[in-house]
């Protein structure tokens, strides 16, 4: 399965959906431009590889946002069945019209919530830094498990409740307070999610730490340079591209400021 991940980008983002040409020519150039996400992609790409998954297999993409992994994943599986849930309509009317640009045939849409959606029998859900977004008692661990087909599998990736950092937290004061508001999911250490995974019922398939040093200062190097101007946006992608990378490659499963466990149900 060759997984590629940013080529909607085009058609998801304000910004881009502007000058249709020049994002597509940008987009072919630099690749995609959000750090974070970029980030993110390359460990889902990593923990795919821990589970079995058919060509044919129906998967949920759960908080899809602008789609972005469920398109990706659409295009690598035509033969799939890949479902996309938000909660935000809007989002899911973003991720329609990327659709359509895309002239992808196996995704579906849902603007609900997943104790809400009535497709069941899935080979595999996931949910990409999605839960840190929800308070742990209203986290859909039941409805995932009596969506899941036996054997089917679930991701989970969040960051962890430890959170490190490299230049000084004054620079990221805005963002913190952000954090505050917005991350009241954001509660459990690696060994606290894998409790959490087999108290509803998941046997424990894979657990990790991810997003190390070098991935930090990747992050740290690309927000500080989207503050300045776009132009430092730019010069800064590259560099905190190739860290991201880096970290992938030497990262030790010791520690790392997002944590990722596999549940399986029996």
């Amino acid at each position: 399965m060759e997984l590629t991940f940013g080529k909607a980008q085009v058609y998801t983002s304000e910004r881009m959906k502007k000058h249709p040409a020049l994002a597509k020519a940008f987009n072919a150039i630099i690749g995609y431009t959000n750090v974070g996400n970029y980030a993110r992609f390359t460990v889902f790409k990593k923990l795919l590889k821990q589970i079995s998954l058919s060509e044919n297999a129906k998967v949920l993409d759960l908080g899809t946002g602008y789609g972005e992994y469920a398109i990706s994943l659409a295009s690598a599986l035509p033969s799939s069945q890949i479902h996309a849930l938000d909660v935000d309509a809007e989002r899911i009317n973003t991720v329609n019209r990327a659709i359509t640009q895309s002239g992808l045939q196996n995704m579906n849409t849902h603007n609900c919530f997943t104790e809400e959606l009535e497709e069941t029998n899935f080979d595999f859900v996931y949910s990409v830094d999605v839960f840190e977004h929800i308070h742990p008692k209203e986290m859909p661990f039941k409805a995932v498990m009596e969506r899941l087909k036996s054997g089917g599998y679930f991701i989970v990736k969040i960051p962890n409740v430890t959170q490190r950092t490299i230049f000084p937290e004054k620079y990221f004061e805005e963002h913190h307070d952000w954090l505050e508001d917005e991350h009241i999911g954001q509660v459990y250490d690696l060994h606290g999610l894998e409790k959490r995974f087999e108290q509803e019922g998941f046997e424990i398939v894979h657990a990790s730490y991810s997003d190390g040093w070098l991935s930090r200062l990747a992050w740290e190097l690309a927000y500080l340079g989207k503050k300045v101007s776009t132009i430092t946006q730019l010069l800064t992608l590259p560099i905190a591209k190739g860290l991201i990378h880096l970290d992938r490659l030497f990262h030790h499963n010791k520690w790392g400021n997002a944590i990722q466990v596999i549940g399986k149900k029996k």
